[in-house]
């Protein structure tokens, strides 16, 4: 798998708290992928770890096979860690040119670059106006397009929903989504469940410092998902739990329906439930596979850790 970014053991402590708990990550070129966490997980610490802004104690991190400190891996990355500062009595595009000359861009190439930026994140009507003029959700906005100010292969957003209304969430949720067509690989941090669900192709899931989960999205919402069986009677769905139970199949009743068991049917198929309870006798009136939500598994894999 041709990665983006690959972290092996990496570590972290600020006093005696460890931010950061020996994490492995590999995240794969032109993937949209979800660092998903509580408020305090350690998201923003390994960010800055991979962008180079704070040294591990202990691991490596690669972004495109190179250390992240070296100007060949910078070159490729664009990051909005935060919310970074603009120079308030300057406009957009003035910023924007400020930052590429700052990088090293000649004057008509770093212009150039500005107005491509701007129109990626839909500002070019706004581009002349004052920065101190603008909502939080144009600010925002605006840091996006200083990420891409050197059109970058990887984008690394952290939070970059926050503090904005509904209709600022759509645009930069479209904003994300537009990048991943584009072929950028989008490493997109967030403690907002349904941005993952939305928007990304992989998640991990972090809970102080430690990695609880990482895969396809797709594979973690059916490894939450359980499966409803319905009786024509309630003594029928009794009769069906005591079976599933000596099978090793967890179930529970749904509610007031006592004619209904929920069952958590891994590593078994709905047809392999269907089987077990016919070969007893008992034939279901209905089988329905409910797909678990996200919230649902994230609150099943950070409980009690």
């Amino acid at each position: 798998m041709d990665a983006a970014i690959e972290v092996r053991g990496l570590f972290r402590h600020f006093g005696p708290v460890p931010a950061v708990d020996g994490i492995d990550l590999t995240v794969p070129r032109g993937s949209v992928y979800g660092f998903l966490g509580p408020n305090g997980s350690g998201k923003t610490t390994t960010i800055r770890l991979m962008l180079g802004l704070i040294r591990p104690e202990r691991g490596s991190i690669k972004l495109f096979g190179g250390a992240p400190g070296s100007v060949d891996c910078l070159a490729q990355v664009g990051a909005v860690v935060e919310q970074p500062a603009f120079y308030p009595y300057l406009s957009a595009h003035e910023n924007l040119r400020l930052f590429a000359t700052l990088a090293g861009m000649p004057s008509t190439t770093g212009s150039a670059a500005a107005d491509r930026a701007l129109d990626v994140v839909g500002l070019s009507a706004v581009a002349g106006r004052r920065v101190d003029g603008f909502s939080t959700g144009m600010s925002q906005r605006l840091a996006m397009a200083l990420a891409l100010l050197r059109d970058p292969t990887l984008v690394i957003l952290d939070e970059p929903t926050n503090g904005l209304d509904p209709g600022g969430v759509v645009e930069v949720r479209g904003l994300i989504a537009e990048l991943a067509r584009n072929g950028k690989t989008v490493f997109l941090s967030t403690h907002v469940l349904t941005e993952v669900e939305q928007l990304c192709d992989r998640v991990a899931v972090l809970q102080r410092g430690r990695l609880v989960a990482d895969g396809l999205v797709r594979e973690l919402l059916e490894r939450g998902q359980r499966l409803a069986v319905a009786f024509d009677t309630a003594e029928q769905a009794e009769q069906a739990a005591r079976v599933l139970d000596e099978a090793g199949l967890a179930t529970e009743p749904v509610g007031d329906r006592a004619n209904t068991l929920m069952v958590n049917f891994e590593p078994r198929s709905s047809s392999d439930i269907n089987r077990l309870l016919a070969g007893q006798g008992l034939y279901p009136a209905e089988l329905v596979v409910r797909r678990a939500s996200l919230e649902s598994v994230f609150l099943d894999l950070t409980e009690g850790v």
